[in-house]
């Protein structure tokens, strides 16, 4: 502080000397305060609970369709594998449906169920004959040529992906 200068000027009006700063208010919470936030706050997580127990058992019930699509995957380089086809998809479909629906079908009716389920005409009718001798043929010999298989491998990859079975 120089001679020259008063007091006043460097602090200020000779009023303001002795005042205090006003203490601030306690900051506002961000907890709520009724219990209506606290039963909402226990519905949301009672029903994130509910949504991710759907989406386990919705997993667990759709472990066939990962094992069957592996599976066929696995007929693509394995060409002998592929005397499985109609089994792996009788499976998928009891695993899918209810046995009574399922059980008995075969042959034009088997391939019916399998397009109506799919809501598309994956399978052809003759398939019906082509299933009938994959199924009952000796594994040693070569029944299908390669283009029946990738379309009969294509069409049951589909129907393993899209079928939709009503109780």
């Amino acid at each position: 502080m120089t001679d020259k200068q008063s007091p006043t000027e460097i602090f200020g009006s000779d009023r303001m000397w002795g005042l205090k700063e006003l203490p601030l208010p306690d900051p506002i919470s961000w907890w709520p305060q009724t219990p209506g936030w606290y039963v909402l706050g226990g519905l949301a997580v009672a029903g994130l609970c509910y949504l991710m127990w759907r989406l386990w058992m919705r997993y667990q019930h759709n472990a066939y369709r990962r094992e069957g699509l592996a599976r066929l995957d696995k007929m693509t380089t394995d060409p002998a594998a592929l005397k499985e086809l109609p089994l792996l998809l009788k499976k998928s479909a009891l695993m899918a449906g209810s046995r009574q629906q399922v059980a008995n079908l075969n042959g034009r009716a088997w391939i019916e169920w399998l397009n109506e389920t799919a809501g598309d005409e994956l399978f052809s009718m003759s398939d019906a004959d082509t299933f009938e001798q994959l199924a009952f043929a000796p594994s040693d010999r070569a029944i299908l040529d390669t283009t029946n298989a990738e379309h009969l491998i294509k069409a049951s990859k589909t129907w393993m992906r899209m079928h939709r079975v009503t109780a």
